[in-house]
């Protein structure tokens, strides 16, 4: 009994403000002072090195629950991170349920929508357009178990099933690595003269991740681009420096923040999260994807 009233209690806490606040009315204000320890707190909770700005702190529903996502104050860069706040801004959950929805077909709606969306957009791909399996990586070019996932994926995995799948990257710079996000704004902008380049230089970033810092970044990929063939050196300088491919990072760490990615690497297989950790496994799945492929062709 005392545990039922304990139930009734809680449940009675957390659904109250949903209930009877309604977004824009009654709703507790975010004011200055609010915002700030709001931001202080999710620094130190999430063990944060650089200080957040609220980029978005929007209205769930018609609730007074908020939504929120964030930019570093210094750059103003997204941050892969979003976070529920309640209405009385004391409570901060990464996830919000919403218990009027059936949490198995709200997880087909997003298992449909995620396959959609990742089909969606031009990126870095090898492989066949129409092989039966696609691998979707989201990786951090500083990131160790990124290199070794590449190495899996190049090495591995691709040779021995070449016929069947079709690699595609994404870019998911974590804020705890400093030379990541430039990273991948240079592999991007050598990606705007062909994709051969760009596989290049992922391959160079990965191989020689331990050479790499924030002050020979930049140098060393101007250096190793010289030998490429058909290579507008001077095209690729001025689009490195003028931070030209910003905003196609900036959209695929929304995409991952939106999806609940939140590490790399994270990679999909025809649409679906894998877990997994070397090449036998991916193989394996591969093989089944594109045998049931095949079958229904």
């Amino acid at each position: 009994m005392r545990l039922r009233y304990l139930i009734a209690s809680v449940l009675s806490v957390a659904v109250w403000p949903a209930r009877h606040l309604q977004a824009g009315t009654a709703c507790p204000a975010l004011g200055n002072s609010e915002k700030a320890k709001l931001l202080g707190y999710i620094e130190k909770k999430y063990k944060l090195t650089m200080h957040l700005d609220l980029a978005k702190a929007s209205f769930v529903g018609s609730t007074c629950y908020r939504r929120l996502q964030f930019v570093r104050l210094d750059t103003r860069e997204t941050i892969p991170l979003e976070l529920y706040v309640s209405p009385d801004l004391r409570f901060v959950s990464r996830d919000l349920s919403d218990s009027t929805v059936d949490p198995v077909e709200e997880e087909r709606q997003k298992e449909r929508a995620l396959v959609a969306a990742l089909a969606k957009g031009d990126f870095p791909a090898l492989g066949p357009q129409n092989a039966p399996v696609t691998i979707t990586v989201f990786s951090d070019f500083q990131c160790p178990y990124c290199a070794r996932m590449a190495g899996v994926l190049r090495k591995e995995v691709l040779p021995a099933e070449r016929a069947s799948v079709r690699l595609v990257f994404r870019n998911f710079p974590l804020p705890m690595h400093p030379w990541a996000r430039p990273a991948a704004e240079a592999a991007a902008c050598a990606r705007e003269q062909g994709d051969s380049q760009f596989w290049s230089l992922h391959d160079f970033l990965f191989e020689h991740q331990s050479e790499m810092t924030p002050g020979n970044l930049q140098q060393k990929l101007f250096d190793y681009t010289k030998a490429f063939r058909n290579f507008d050196q001077a095209r690729f300088k001025a689009c490195v420096a003028d931070r030209k491919m910003a905003g196609k990072i900036d959209n695929d760490v929304k995409f991952a923040t939106q999806n609940a990615i939140n590490s790399t690497p994270t990679l999909f297989i025809n649409g679906k999260r894998a877990r997994v950790s070397d090449a036998a496994q991916i193989r394996t799945i591969i093989r089944e994807l594109a045998y049931t492929a095949r079958k229904k062709s």
